[in-house]
């Protein structure tokens, strides 16, 4: 990395036996970096604040006397530059989001994550900032959604997993993460290698869809291929929905996604409730001529030729964006 400063990693947490674990961990796994270790979100606040020097820290979300929501919002308000990683015990998904969207929080991870794991994300994000790595998928970008995005390189090493993606991945137990931050799948379905490298000569695929099932429920996985550039390898983005805990779509979301008219929208909506046609058409006050001959364009504006699999293409495209 070059600096002629070592890089400077504060840790802020009130639990004194994760403390020693990164003593003992961070000086092995990064030698030519600097720890600095915290018990007290005030004590923390006031040194981090004051020392341009730490360029990241990692706070844990539950702590007494100050949480760590309100010491990120109190550094970012000091520290602009700050790399700001939050750390969470148990299912806080809503904290987590105000973490990455009002704070500008720059990862999320479950607890426990590998040291790692954290310490690799921190020295990605500082080349990016010094021009070293080009960041073909702005972080910020994937956490305005309310869905799970994982984003990776065709190695499987994760570059970027939003606040949802990791509160999926807590109840899916088919997708973890291993120590070295790569994203592990139980079983191989829809042969994702063979998509993430394909046979020489064969123009690559561009997404990819297939289904992994758990205890709790069933999860609806989208890969995507983004390019970068002819000299750059591809990168990847994986789309994690869970059906079972979707509503319905709005009726905006369906027109800026499929291009539908309000019309077309409005009745695809019903559908997506589970009405039959007649019965949309009655609620939406068309006639059963009508939405026949809506239904068939909206065939038309998302690639599919029967209405179960506009359902699914619907559902599972559109987790309720603006919820």
């Amino acid at each position: 990395m070059a600096s002629d400063l070592p890089v400077r990693i504060a840790f802020v947490d009130d639990d004194e036996n994760l403390l020693s674990s990164h003593r003992r961990n961070f000086n092995r796994l990064v030698p030519q970096w600097e720890g600095l270790y915290f018990n007290d979100p005030q004590t923390a606040l006031t040194e981090i604040g004051n020392d341009p020097g730490v360029v990241a820290c990692v706070l844990d979300i539950h702590m007494p006397v100050m949480t760590g929501l309100e010491l990120a919002a109190k550094l970012r308000h000091q520290r602009k530059d700050l790399i700001i990683v939050m750390l969470t015990g148990y299912a806080d998904l809503q904290s987590a989001l105000t973490a990455v969207n009002e704070f500008g929080v720059f990862r999320f991870y479950p607890k426990p994550t590998a040291l790692k794991t954290m310490l690799d994300g921190i020295e990605a994000e500082i080349a990016r900032k010094r021009g070293e790595a080009r960041d073909t998928i702005p972080a910020a970008f994937l956490d305005l959604f309310h869905l799970g995005l994982i984003a990776t390189d065709n190695r499987l090493v994760i570059s970027h997993m939003n606040a949802q993606a990791a509160e999926i991945l807590r109840r899916c137990p088919s997708l973890q993460i291993s120590p070295e931050n790569t994203l592990l799948i139980d079983s191989d379905p829809g042969k994702i290698d063979t998509f993430l490298h394909p046979p020489a000569g064969r123009v690559p695929q561009m997404q990819r869809g297939f289904s992994l099932h758990h205890e709790q429920g069933n999860l609806s996985v989208f890969l995507r291929r983004v390019h970068n550039g002819s000299n750059i390898a591809d990168s990847f983005v994986f789309i994690l929905v869970e059906p079972e805990r979707l509503g319905p779509p709005t009726i905006d979301d369906l027109i800026d996604v499929f291009g539908l008219t309000r019309s077309e929208a409005k009745l695809t909506q019903k559908l997506a409730e589970g009405m039959s046609l007649d019965q949309a058409a009655e609620r939406i006050g068309i006639s059963l001529s009508s939405a026949r001959t809506y239904l068939k364009t909206v065939f038309s504006k998302t690639g599919v030729n029967r209405q179960p699999q506009l359902m699914k293409t619907v559902l599972s495209t559109i987790p309720s964006l603006r919820r």
